[in-house]
């Protein structure tokens, strides 16, 4: 190496340090590392290959490759993403992230908070509201209830979700699961007052018991059920 090249990389160097402890100023420190790195000091981008390693507060994500913007504070990684923060991760085949809060992940991915999980082809994710929607083969799992459907939009923190389309739901501890076109499940966390509202062809067995209407709510504590929306049937299975 001559010794222009060698000033060359100096002056890069020392200009993504100056970028990065300015932005780190507000925010807290930002490491990337790579086997391969590059930077901008003008856009504020840092191209990255290779093992990188992004690590900003809670947060670090983990990726083949990528990029990072420090000024936009936008990020895009690809090839077995990991995203590991103070209380949630998650797993994906490639994972865009907005102002190091909002995600979008595709690809086989796994979002889990606490004890619970969100799978799908897609998740978007706010990780301030907790908020997640999930597209193609979405499955939610939350105090011991599973609900899966086209679509499921959740609310980790307060255990709140609605599943459209081939919904399913089932609770092996309460013996209970179901079917419908849509469904929306609400509990307050730790507490033993689960609701489940199926809509659209409701379907239900519960203890052996079936039953079918239009519209059934569910109530996780008592096992009960109440039927809604028009007529209704049920189907008692002798003891």
């Amino acid at each position: 190496m001559n010794k222009k090249q060698y000033m060359g990389l100096a002056v890069i160097s020392a200009m993504m340090l100056l970028s990065v402890t300015a932005w780190a100023a507000n925010e807290g420190p930002l490491t990337i590392s790579a086997d391969t790195l590059s930077y901008d000091g003008n856009t504020g981008r840092a191209e990255a290959s290779g093992n990188v390693v992004i690590t900003q507060q809670d947060k670090t994500i983990t990726g083949a490759n990528g990029w990072y913007n420090t000024k936009t504070r936008e990020a895009s990684l690809d090839g077995g993403v990991s995203l590991i923060g103070s209380n949630m991760a998650m797993s994906a085949q490639s994972v865009h992230s907005i102002n190091d809060n909002q995600f979008s992940a595709t690809g086989d991915v796994h979002l889990q908070r606490d004890d619970r999980q969100i799978f799908g082809d897609s998740v978007e994710y706010n990780s301030d509201t907790e908020y997640g929607k999930v597209l193609g083969n979405a499955r939610l799992i939350a105090e011991g209830t599973t609900l899966t459907g086209n679509q499921v939009e959740g609310w980790l923190k307060e255990i709140r979700a609605v599943a459209q389309g081939d919904v399913t739901f089932n609770n092996p501890d309460r013996n209970v699961s179901g079917s419908a076109d849509r469904a929306t499940y609400t509990q307050t966390p730790n507490q033993n007052d689960g609701v489940v509202l199926l809509t659209g062809s409701a379907h239900a067995v519960q203890n052996g018991n079936v039953l079918n209407a239009p519209e059934l709510k569910l109530y996780l504590n008592d096992n009960s059920a109440e039927t809604l929306g028009g007529r209704s049937t049920l189907v008692i299975s002798p003891n």
